[in-house]
């Protein structure tokens, strides 16, 4: 359930920090001012409207879109693409990023190297069940719930997740939030989701990505405020 508090003592955990970021497509500036701050055990919801850019800002935290400006450090080290580290940030695109011609079997062989993240994929008893079956023959919610098993397993510090739930059945959303709910007290996680009900329901915190900022919402009639959602909409 989203609330207003920040995470807890951050002297304690990994911190994740983003700021001065600058990102325009020819004229038009995308970002223009942007801080956050995500520790482990954070849930982050970042809302905004379609086309304001979320998806291009977790590429940039991730590493993989070049910007005009940007600084991303993760626990005060500064990293230019922090995915190269391996060990420190995981990233699932809106479309997924799965081969489909794969089973799931071959997968976690391909992507999990270490018997601590494939004992948390072969322990699970929904993976058991899918483990020889390919990407191709998978349901959107069971894709999507390995999807983001897998880079839990991979034991890194942040997760950003690019729309996890959408084209995924009701029953999957719960299940997919309840996973990730199970690993927060060492994974930060970064969640946008083109439905701000699952956003609520899932985050601790909301960011609103708006005209190149991020308004950090206190509560949840800033939405309405900030011209997010229409007058209203929240009793409903």
């Amino acid at each position: 359930m989203f609330s207003s508090d920040l995470a807890n003592d951050a002297s304690l955990k990994n911190v994740l920090e983003v700021d001065s970021i600058m990102l325009s497509f020819g004229s038009r500036n995308i970002v223009t001012d942007c801080y956050l701050q995500c520790c482990t055990g954070d849930i982050m919801g970042l809302l905004g409207r379609n086309g304001c850019g979320k998806s291009s800002l977790l590429k940039i935290i991730f590493g993989t879109l070049e910007t005009e400006n940007k600084s991303i450090r993760i626990n005060k080290q500064v990293y230019t693409h922090p995915y190269k580290e391996g060990h420190l940030i995981a990233y699932l695109p809106q479309h997924g990023f799965l081969p489909q011609s794969l089973t799931l079997k071959k997968i976690i062989d391909l992507y999990i190297h270490t018997d601590s993240g494939k004992t948390t994929l072969l322990s699970d008893e929904r993976v058991k069940s899918l483990y020889a079956k390919r990407v191709s023959e998978l349901s959107g919610g069971e894709r999507r719930y390995f999807e983001v098993l897998l880079l839990i397993s991979m034991d890194v510090k942040f997760i950003l997740l690019d729309e996890p739930f959408s084209y995924v059945e009701p029953i999957y959303r719960q299940t997919i939030m309840d996973l990730i709910r199970r690993y927060t007290s060492h994974i930060g996680f970064i969640i946008t989701d083109h439905d701000y009900r699952n956003i609520i329901e899932i985050s601790d915190r909301i960011v609103l990505l708006t005209n190149g900022v991020c308004k950090h919402i206190k509560n949840l009639e800033e939405l309405e405020r900030w011209g997010y959602l229409p007058p209203g909409k929240l009793e409903h």
